[in-house]
């Protein structure tokens, strides 16, 4: 079985993470506990140098939310209370602009900013457009809770930029209507259409013409700087770090050293070191989040034995193995695979 690549890489601004926890602790859930089979700290979140959350961090996390709230929905009322602000300097530039569609071509252009997982697109046609959403890679069993505070997140971005509901827009979703989809009606205000090609919401004319409440011509340039900065260092850093992981990840127990890397990638080792440490990680980090995510997916996805899981990551010694586990996640990896909610597979998969 092969974990996905882009499973691995940082997919999601860790802001959204926060923000799920806080709204399950106003509903009477303890975050600890939320967050106990994610590999994750509330420590960790809070940390302004996390580049950000990988895929298997984030599904973890919404199983959890779902199984502690009850709620198959709860993806919407995350996005239902987020305030323009969570989405950073692309919420600001949003905020800033001229009109509703100056505002979309922001959050389309920069949304990646925010989240790798999905790709936007504005296509233009007579008087409306419309803004489509493409998953970048298998969005496994939370496509729907993501695709649908994706959709949430919209409909409160242009609430909040015309001061009221957008009325008159459609909504085309890529997956079959659900009993609960039902309460689509009070939350969507338009016409719902389900098992579309893609995500993708229409917005008329009238809307895109719409003046900004918040529109300040200099506050959005400088906003619009801020966010191609951000552009530009995403893309300086990635290319590195994605290189260094994508050769970790393709290696099976038999980790290189940093050296080793420097050379594959055709630099000294202190050049690595120094480009990494510039990027607020180091060689040793990396290795360690990629043995780590490793883990957590052979316990969530596949019926490894411990002891082959520790083999297949490198560990001579399983019990040395299980002291890092530990370190990482604060128990066993027996304890871990029994507390998360998300399936797993009970059989061993072919290697």
């Amino acid at each position: 079985m092969t974990i996905p690549a882009q499973w691995t890489q940082p997919a999601f601004h860790p802001a959204y993470a926060r923000l799920v926890c806080m709204t399950l602790r106003k509903r009477g859930v303890d975050v600890p506990r939320l967050l106990a089979g994610t590999g994750l700290s509330w420590a960790q979140l809070l940390d302004a140098s996390r580049c950000g959350l990988n895929f298997i961090q984030m599904r973890s996390l919404i199983h959890a939310a779902i199984a502690l709230s009850g709620s198959p929905l709860i993806g919407m009322e995350v996005a239902a209370a987020l305030p323009l602000s969570a989405h950073g300097q692309v919420g600001f530039a949003a905020m800033a602009s001229r009109d509703v569609e100056q505002a979309l071509d922001v959050i389309v252009r920069y949304a990646k900013l925010r989240s790798s997982a999905l790709e936007w697109r504005m296509l233009r046609g007579g008087h409306d457009c419309r803004v489509q959403i493409r998953e970048c890679f298998d969005l496994d069993d939370v496509r729907v809770p993501i695709l649908e505070a994706t959709t949430m997140l919209l409909v409160q971005i242009l609430e909040a930029l015309v001061g009221e509901a957008p009325g008159q827009m459609e909504f085309r979703l890529p997956y079959p209507a659900a009993p609960w989809h039902a309460a689509y009606a009070t939350r969507f205000s338009g016409n719902i259409v389900f098992d579309a090609p893609c995500l993708e919401i229409r917005v008329p004319g009238a809307l895109l013409a719409a003046p900004c409440l918040t529109a300040d011509p200099l506050a959005y340039a400088a906003a619009r700087r801020d966010c191609e900065e951000a552009l530009a260092q995403l893309a300086l850093e990635g290319d590195l770090l994605q290189q260094v992981r994508a050769r970790l990840q393709g290696r099976d127990g038999d980790y290189p050293g940093c050296a080793e890397m420097a050379a594959e990638l055709h630099m000294s080792a202190r050049t690595l070191m120094r480009r990494l440490k510039q990027r607020g990680t180091s060689y040793q980090e990396l290795l360690d989040d990629v043995r780590k995510e490793r883990a957590q997916w052979f316990l969530l996805h596949t019926g490894y034995p411990v002891e082959a899981i520790a083999e297949r990551l490198g560990y001579l010694d399983t019990s040395n193995f299980g002291r890092t586990f530990r370190r990482w996640f604060g128990m066993s990896p027996k304890e871990f695979r029994m507390s998360s909610p998300g399936p797993a597979s009970s059989g061993t998969p072919q290697a």
